[in-house]
């Protein structure tokens, strides 16, 4: 009998310091609400933000109070994304997996003090479509720009000269400002912007990711991979994967391949039926667009890779 009291009490030992360690990941920063008083972080000598310089002028905010400033995203990203969000809710270390440097959301505040996010609209989309609690769907923030002062044309006429927007729907035609969605939740699955990240992660093509970019856990990227014979592109080459997505689609093969193509729009839940005859379609497609990557026509394009790589490996399905 007091065998089994001390291996309960070791058990009750183990539960309490595991929730200690939930609420010290939940509690251990102080990081105030995105508003008014949220000031621009400033850069480094480098041109850089820093993880302290986030940390010091950052803010968190709600995923319902983010305005997207692109049409779409590829939900089979956002779908991988949230099952992983949605295993770090469960384990009490959401917070510290989403206070790490490089899943720190960029904003500018705009006319009326509306956030607009300017980069990270998976990362948002998951955690808008992640198993969590209400309450938890948030993300740190740190602010690039005050913009508030301005009148809504002369603000967007700046979001495109600084790159900060892209102005077009999942079918290449151009939309204006008002066309963009009005919240995370209201954002288009482009299909073609899913195939063009499956072709980049084969190296299909090849861009140098900016300091602090959100990328996959511990995977060699291909500029590691390939930094002897491939020349990246540049981390200044904006909106390079929508770029390649419409590249890709535009290939008479990769197109007829893709014919009748689902696109799964956002739900709660998100569409897993539709997921899934989609990345069986996606799968067929990906040898052709390798193909296409590797041909001639895709030269005018930055991250050109001459080589289709051997090998290319099938993207991991998310469950």
């Amino acid at each position: 009998m007091r065998a089994i009291t001390m291996m309960l009490s070791g058990l009750l030992m183990i539960g309490l310091a595991g929730t200690a360690e939930a609420k010290k990941d939940r509690d251990d920063v102080d990081i105030p609400e995105c508003g008014k008083h949220t000031k621009v972080a400033r850069e480094n000598d480098d041109g850089l933000i820093t993880l302290k310089e986030k940390m010091k002028r950052g803010c968190v905010i709600d995923v319902k109070d983010l305005h997207p400033t692109q049409s779409a995203v590829g939900m089979d990203a956002v779908e991988c994304k949230a099952a992983k969000i949605t295993g770090k809710a469960k384990a009490g270390k959401l917070e510290k997996y989403l206070l790490d440097d490089k899943r720190w959301v960029p904003l500018v505040r705009g006319p009326g003090g509306v956030f607009y996010l300017t980069d990270h609209h998976h990362l948002s989309a998951a955690v808008w479509n992640a198993d969590i609690k209400n309450k938890k769907k948030e993300v740190y923030a740190y602010l690039i720009a005050d913009w508030s002062d301005l009148s809504d044309d002369t603000f967007w006429a700046l979001m495109v000269e600084k790159h900060d927007t892209w102005l077009k729907n999942p079918a290449g035609d151009e939309i204006t400002p008002n066309q963009l969605p009005k919240n995370i939740g209201s954002m288009q699955d482009d299909p073609l912007r899913t195939l063009s990240a499956w072709v980049r992660g084969s190296c299909g093509y090849v861009k140098c990711d900016a300091p602090g970019a959100a990328k996959d856990d511990d995977e060699l990227t291909c500029e590691d991979k390939f930094h002897e014979s491939v020349t990246c592109a540049p981390a200044t080459v904006y909106f390079l994967e929508f770029a390649w997505g419409a590249y890709l689609g535009s290939d008479p093969e990769v197109k007829a391949a893709l014919a009748g193509e689902p696109s799964c729009s956002q739900q709660d839940p998100l569409n897993q039926e539709c997921l899934d005859k989609q990345y069986d379609l996606m799968v067929k497609a990906l040898p052709l667009a390798m193909r296409a990557a590797a041909a001639p026509a895709a030269s005018q394009l930055a991250g050109y890779n001459a080589a289709v790589q051997p090998g290319i490996p099938q993207p991991k399905r998310c469950k």
